[in-house]
């Protein structure tokens, strides 16, 4: 071994105590070894200046950071502030309407639907399905009484109020121009039409509310 590298060699065991020392911890040999060390090596001296340096930088940053208040709260609570305006959502007393509006128009479809429901017994097949069709209206009417009690199931509905309200206003029109009906007595269809379009807003109303609703804060 050289003079070089056995200087190199103790160079490299000076840094690791002078490491050590820094962190608090033991050096693994003398303290009075690493002074006379640092006094007649002025490449050590100069590793362990920078080595100081960086350390103090780190604690300063360390403090800084301290000091800086955790702002990400305020900035939810800002941005939730800022898109609260800009939502559209109707007001409660706006859904109360179209609740009502659809309850009172299942009440009417059930008491058009059961009188042919509870008709006296007949022949025929104009009669029987006369009680078909009346079963269907009693079903649905149901279902929409439902749906004003509880409208968050109002989007399930829809697609059946607006397929049904679409079919019968194509097989209206055709009966009435084929003259196989008359307009008076098809009109009763169009509460189909009103329904399905109440259900439609009434589903709206009550997505648009749900999405409006502030999201949980979290701790």
């Amino acid at each position: 071994m050289t003079a070089d590298d056995y200087c190199t060699m103790q160079c490299a065991q000076i840094r690791i105590a002078l490491s050590a020392l820094a962190d608090g911890e033991d050096p693994g040999i003398d303290r009075a070894v690493v002074d006379t060390h640092l006094a007649e090596c002025a490449e050590c001296r100069a590793w362990n200046a920078a080595a100081v340096d960086a350390t103090a930088a780190a604690v300063r940053q360390a403090r800084r950071d301290a000091d800086v208040p955790d702002l990400t709260a305020s900035v939810l609570a800002a941005v939730a502030a800022d898109r609260a305006p800009s939502r559209k959502a109707p007001p409660m007393a706006h859904a109360g309407v179209l609740r009502w509006a659809l309850g009172f128009s299942a009440v009417a479809q059930l008491l058009l639907a059961l009188p042919a429901l509870i008709a006296e017994p007949g022949t025929g097949a104009a009669v029987h399905t006369g009680r078909e069709m009346a079963s269907f209206d009693v079903a649905v009417a149901i279902g929409f009484l439902f749906v004003a009690g509880r409208p968050a199931w109002a989007r399930a509905l829809v697609p059946v109020a607006v397929a049904l309200a679409g079919c019968l206003l194509v097989t209206s029109s055709i009966d009435i121009v084929d003259g196989a009906a008359q307009f008076g007595h098809e009109l009763n269809h169009l509460l189909a039409g009103v329904q399905a379009v109440l259900l439609w807003l009434l589903a709206r109303t009550d997505r648009t509310q749900t999405a409006s609703e502030p999201l949980p804060r979290q701790v």
